[in-house]
């Protein structure tokens, strides 16, 4: 692991760990030359000798580089220190989505109305750019002090028509917000399954609890595969009918039932917040 105040590249001092995750380690530094705090996301040296790591983080440096949106978290630079592969990115302040939802419930809807459009404008635009996430989830939307939606950690995101990232049958994203066809391990993964997460993620936001629950990972992906899910208004009544069709359209099993483009989705959103002015 990298200690705090070395200097990586020739111009990031490291000043605190942010966090870590199963791939990567990401700390806060200071970009001496540009006196400008950024996010520091560095490769566990410990895969750094197995190319199927090293072939994932090169693929997510080469995808959110190609991403310019206000609603996504910027790339500054790639580079390699020492034998640290590193991504600097944009340093964004504020809270995710899943800490304000664990903190307050279901949030009111002119505000997950919100949250809900910026979310889908940034992975348009990615999809846009042929990058499919592949781990939309709560954690990896951040929330600023001025209510501006970041998405971060485009880790498993590879360019569409790119085979071979990773192994036949492994199972790639979060399970509590994965599609049927990535808990299945399926290989030709597309932008549908970022709609399937976001109607995961909505659920979540506008219910406050999620579609699918149980007592492993497994369960819960399988969960995904054969069960449907209870209709949101189910769960929270005041819900408006049109939302609770728009996120379980999301959710249909079969893809070729679902939204087919991100932006199709952020129009009926950007609709129903229009009927309600």
């Amino acid at each position: 692991m990298a200690e705090i105040g070395q200097i990586l590249g020739g111009r990031y001092r490291l000043i605190e760990l942010l966090g870590q995750g199963g791939m990567a380690t990401i700390y806060r530094a200071t970009d001496t030359g540009l006196s400008r705090d950024v996010a520091l996301k560095l490769l566990r040296p410990e895969y750094l000798r197995d190319p199927d790591f090293s072939s994932r983080f090169r693929h997510e440096a080469q995808a959110a580089a190609s991403l310019s949106h206000p609603n996504v978290v910027t790339v500054h630079e790639v580079g390699l220190h020492e034998g640290y592969v590193f991504l600097a990115m944009e340093f964004v302040q504020g809270i995710t989505l899943k800490q304000l939802v664990q903190g307050k419930g279901a949030l009111p809807l002119e505000v997950g109305l919100r949250i809900a459009k910026q979310t889908c404008a940034g992975l348009t635009a990615a999809h846009e750019q042929g990058v499919v996430h592949r781990d939309v989830k709560p954690q990896n939307i951040i929330l600023t002090p001025t209510s501006e939606v970041k998405i971060m950690d485009f880790g498993i995101a590879r360019p569409l028509n790119v085979q071979g990232v990773t192994a036949t049958g492994l199972v790639i994203g979060t399970p509590q917000y994965m599609s049927p066809e990535q808990a299945q391990g399926k290989q030709d993964v597309d932008e549908r399954s970022d709609i399937y997460s976001t109607g995961v993620v909505f659920y979540e936001m506008f219910t406050g609890v999620l579609p699918f629950r149980a007592d492993t990972p497994l369960a819960i992906a399988m969960k995904h595969v054969q069960e449907e899910p209870v209709p949101p208004r189910s769960v929270l009544a005041t819900l408006p009918e049109p939302l609770d069709a728009v996120i379980l359209r999301c959710l249909k099993k079969d893809r070729a039932h679902r939204y087919q483009k991100m932006v199709d989705l952020h129009a009926d959103l950007v609709k129903l917040s229009a009927r309600r002015a």
